[in-house]
């Protein structure tokens, strides 16, 4: 647990306790590594409050599925290579590397898996929160994961809410009782990767490496590149391969923060090219290692490297709470995964995310090893009154947590849920009061991927007064990808095709060269 104490302490307003997520966020790290972006966001009177849950980060008992760091990478990197969904095969490859991770889960501590799920951090935080001192009522900002905890926290405690805002919300009442969750998800992505498309036809020859003559040939570019890396991998640099797993674990990374990873140097557009002109085996031994870095931030479970050894049994903290904390609020067995294979093998581009898989299968076999978890809700979560209205921001078109209506994949669930309304709208549903500010941009969360004034200080408010933001609320960004406004994508303006342009040509290369090089 650490904080950043209170700039204003003339105006103090208390502990405001965020949480980045995950599940298996440090808390701490993200606390130190977004101290200044947080103080903006909430204002200087209060001391900002993070923590590491259960088994991440500092905490003891260790949780730990390897007995040491470099089993842990070795399975991280076969892992990156399962999602080739082709056959059954495939499928069974998968299930033997699970359960033998889930063996190693069960050895290696067994006996803290039923106490690392969602409700006993509800029980932390409320702890954490009276000690502190200051209020029973508890302020809470949380992104994506941290929209499930705040609304188990919220369910358990409703007269305990001062203040409470997510942004990125991920739907509570899915990810404790749909089988379908993790691939209902996903419903977006398409949107996502349409909108590049989109907005890098319209940046033009100088503001698009990736660019083509239409938004229909930027498109067959991206699906002729998914295709080939389908049939076969290429060389990344000296001495690496690059396959399709990767390549789409790649795209999946820069749909979710469409402001940081579409265009520039390192950029989704310049990748994208090198793969249409054949030159990623031209990368440097220092840009390959850069570009499978990138593609493991979405493999790495958001670990902390901040650990101790535990002096009870020598380990540390192994980076796997995210899928245990999955495994013990949602259990499910490997055979279900089988009713979802058509969905797995799907043409889509985007919607059947490399973490579909990885979280999927770890969950399906570990239940297998998990005693009775501790706590868990035992129905769905509904009209619950809490002393404060909650807020809900939401991107309008999310790559993880979507804010649309859908339609059910598989009939797998065994309780049915309302409406088929997914994430913020669905979590508003179950406080009544609540407000969904929706904002009009792409990525996952508002705060990291698409930031707007709008937003920003609708939040601002919320925690520093008793305002909340109108429901019929649209906050337009800025500034979109590429560095284009909103009304461009609204009118629809593209620069005029013509013949091929040499010096647009020139610009993609001293691009392309420079990603090769980084």
């Amino acid at each position: 647990m650490t904080r950043i104490r209170a700039q204003d302490q003339a105006n103090y307003l208390g502990p405001l306790f965020v949480n980045p997520g995950g599940p298996g966020g440090s808390g701490t790290d993200f606390l130190f590594q977004s101290a200044a972006n947080l103080v903006e966001q909430v204002g200087k009177g209060y001391d900002i409050v993070s923590w590491d849950p259960r088994g991440v980060g500092s905490t003891l008992p260790a949780l730990s599925c390897f007995p040491d760091p470099e089993s842990r990478a070795v399975a991280l990197e076969q892992e990156e290579h399962f999602f080739l969904f082709n056959n059954d095969s495939t499928l069974e490859d998968l299930g033997a590397h699970q359960q033998a991770t889930a063996l190693g889960c069960q050895k290696y501590s067994g006996e803290v898996l039923p106490y690392i799920g969602t409700m006993a951090n509800v029980r932390d935080l409320n702890l954490m929160n009276r000690l502190y001192g200051f209020s029973e009522d508890l302020t809470y900002l949380a992104y994506s994961y941290g929209a499930v905890l705040g609304s188990a926290y919220a369910a358990t405690f409703p007269r305990n809410i001062k203040r409470m805002a997510v942004d990125g919300v991920m739907d509570a009442n899915r990810w404790f009782f749909d089988k379908e969750f993790l691939l209902t998800s996903y419903v977006d992505s398409d949107k996502v990767i349409d909108e590049f498309f989109q907005l890098c036809f319209l940046a033009g020859q100088q503001g698009c490496t990736f660019w083509h003559s239409s938004y229909t040939a930027i498109r067959q570019a991206f699906i002729t590149i998914d295709e080939s890396l389908h049939r076969a991998p290429v060389a990344a640099g000296p001495t690496r391969q690059f396959d399709w797993s990767q390549f789409r674990l790649y795209v999946w990374n820069a749909l979710k923060s469409p402001s940081t990873s579409w265009n520039g140097n390192g950029g989704l557009d310049t990748f994208l090219s090198l793969l249409d002109d054949r030159k990623l085996s031209q990368l440097t031994a220092t840009a390959a290692d850069a570009l499978f870095k990138y593609i493991a931030q979405g493999n790495d479970e958001l670990s902390s490297t901040n650990t101790l050894v535990d002096p009870d049994s020598g380990l540390r903290n192994g980076g796997g709470a995210s899928t245990i904390i999955g495994a013990v609020d949602n259990p499910y067995s490997f055979g279900d995964i089988r009713s979802i294979l058509p969905f797995l093998q799907s043409e889509r581009v985007t919607r059947a995310g490399y973490l579909v898989q990885s979280i999927l299968g770890t969950r399906g076999v570990l239940n297998n090893y998990i005693q009775t978890p501790a706590e868990r809700p035992l129905q769905q979560w509904s009209n619950i009154e809490t002393s404060y209205p909650l807020l809900f921001v939401s991107n309008l078109r999310d790559p993880l947590t979507p804010l649309q209506e859908y339609a059910p994949l598989v009939s797998s669930s065994s309780t049915p849920l309302p409406n088929q309304i997914s994430s913020a709208i669905s979590n508003s549903a179950i406080f009544p009061g609540s407000v969904v500010l929706r904002t009009n941009g792409s990525g996952h969360t508002t705060t990291f991927s698409a930031p707007n004034d709008c937003a920003k200080q609708a939040i601002f408010d919320y925690f520093n007064s008793d305002s909340l933001p109108d429901a019929n609320t649209l906050c337009e960004p800025a500034t979109l990808a590429f560095n284009l406004r909103p009304q461009d994508l609204q009118a629809g303006a593209a620069p005029a095709s013509g013949a091929v342009d040499t010096e647009r040509l020139k610009r993609r290369g001293r691009r392309e060269r420079q990603w090769r090089q980084m």
